[in-house]
C-alpha cells in the first residue's frame, strides 16, 4: 500500500499550524484531495464488475519504459468515471478556474443539459487519450463542449485519478514495496510505471528493519517518486533527474528552508531546470499524506519560480 499514513485532513492541519498563510489554497483544494483519497474504495466494485484490472508487468516492455496502461483498452471504465464525477464535479465547481464551465462539464460527464457541438468521444476513449498524451483528442473534446483544454484536463484528472488509484490498489499486494516495478532495476523512468504520469512529490524512506531478523536493517534514504494521477509509488535513483534522466554528482541540487524544514525541500536539476517537491521521512515523526504535502510546499514553488525553475508536474497551484 502507499506510504501515506496521515489523512489529508491531518496533513493539512499540520501544514496550517506551521504556515497559516497557505490557508486559502489548502482550504480550496483540501476537499478535492479528501474526496480523491476516499473514492477508490467505493469504485473498486464497479471496476470488478467491468472486469478491469492492471495487466502484468513484462520485463522487456518495462526496460523500454512502457507503462502498464500505455496501450491497454479501458473499455468499461465509463461507469466508474461517472461515479467519480458525481462526487468530484460539485467540488470542482467551487474552483475559480472551473466555476464558469461547471454546467458544461456536468453536461458532458453526467449527460445533463443540452448537447452542444459535434459528437463527443466516450469517456473510456478520453481516458485513453489522456494516458497516451493524445492532445488532439483532448483539444477536440474541449472545443466541442466549450471548455478550455487545460480546464478539461484539470477536472478530468480529478475523476480519472480515483479510478486509477482503485485499479492500482486492486492488484495483489497493492502498489507497495513488493510491486514488480520496485524490483531492483525493473523500472528506471522518472514517470509512473502504471499510468505514465509525472510525479507530484518524492520521498526518502525511513530506516527499514527486517521483521524476521532484527539484525538485518537498512539505513533508509531510498528515494521514491509518487504519481500525481494514480498515486503509485516507485523507486528512483537519488542522483538522477526524473525529467531529463541525467545523473551524476553535479546534476541534482536541493532547495529548502534553513530552519524547521522537517525534511521538506525541492530537488532541482541543474541541467533541465525542472524540480520535484520532496520530503525526507527520516526527519519527521509522522508520515504525511503525500498529495496534501505536495500542495503544502507552495512556498517553495514560489521560490523556485523566482529562480527560473519549472515544476515537473505543472498544476494550477504551482505555475505563476
Amino acid at each position: 500500500m502507499a506510504v501515506s499514513c496521515q489523512s489529508v485532513e491531518e496533513t493539512i492541519a499540520g501544514i496550517l499550524a506551521r504556515r497559516p498563510v497557505l490557508g486559502p489554497v489548502l482550504n480550496a483544494f483540501g476537499p478535492l484531495l479528501e474526496a480523491r483519497a476516499s473514492l477508490p474504495e467505493t469504485l473498486k466494485p464497479l471496476l470488478e464488475s467491468a472486469g478491469l484490472r492492471l495487466p502484468d508487468m513484462r520485463g522487456e516492455r518495462a526496460s523500454q519504459g512502457v507503462p502498464l496502461l500505455a496501450d491497454e483498452s479501458l473499455k468499461g471504465i465509463d461507469a466508474p468515471l461517472r461515479a467519480a464525477a458525481e462526487v468530484m464535479l460539485p467540488l470542482l465547481a467551487e474552483q475559480e478556474a472551473v466555476k464558469p464551465y461547471a454546467a458544461k462539464l456536468r453536461g458532458f460527464f453526467l449527460g445533463s443539459g443540452e448537447p452542444d457541438g459535434p459528437a463527443m468521444p466516450p469517456l473510456d476513449a478520453l481516458a485513453e487519450s489522456v494516458l497516451r498524451e493524445d492532445a488532439p483528442v483532448l483539444e477536440k473534446t474541449a472545443v466541442g463542449i466549450g471548455v478550455p483544454p487545460e480546464v478539461l484536463l484539470f477536472a478530468f484528472g480529478f475523476m480519472l485519478g480515483p479510478v486509477l488509484r482503485a485499479l492500482a490498489a486492486m492488484r495483489p499486494g497493492g502498489d507497495g514495496k513488493d510491486a514488480p516495478w520496485n524490483a531492483e532495476g525493473a523500472w528506471r523512468q522518472g514517470y509512473c510505471p502504471v499510468c505514465g504520469s509525472n510525479p507530484s512529490i518524492a520521498y526518502l524512506e525511513r530506516p527499514v528493519f527486517e521483521e524476521k531478523n532484527a539484525y538485518l536493517a537498512g539505513g533508509g534514504g531510498k528515494k521514491h517518486l509518487h504519481c500525481s494521477l494514480c498515486g503509485t509509488d516507485w523507486v528512483f535513483r537519488r542522483g538522477a533527474c526524473p525529467s531529463c534522466g541525467k545523473e551524476g554528482n553535479d546534476v541534482m541540487e536541493m532547495l529548502r528552508e534553513s530552519k524547521n524544514a522537517q525534511g521538506e525541500r525541492l530537488d532541482w536539476c541543474t541541467k533541465c531546470k525542472t524540480y520535484c517537491p520532496s520530503v525526507d521521512l527520516r526527519e519527521r515523526d509522522t508520515t504525511p499524506n503525500l498529495d496534501a504535502l505536495a500542495l503544502g510546499l507552495l512556498h517553495l514553488d514560489m521560490v523556485a519560480a523566482k529562480k527560473g525553475l519549472h515544476p515537473i508536474n505543472p498544476s494550477f497551484w504551482n505555475t505563476f
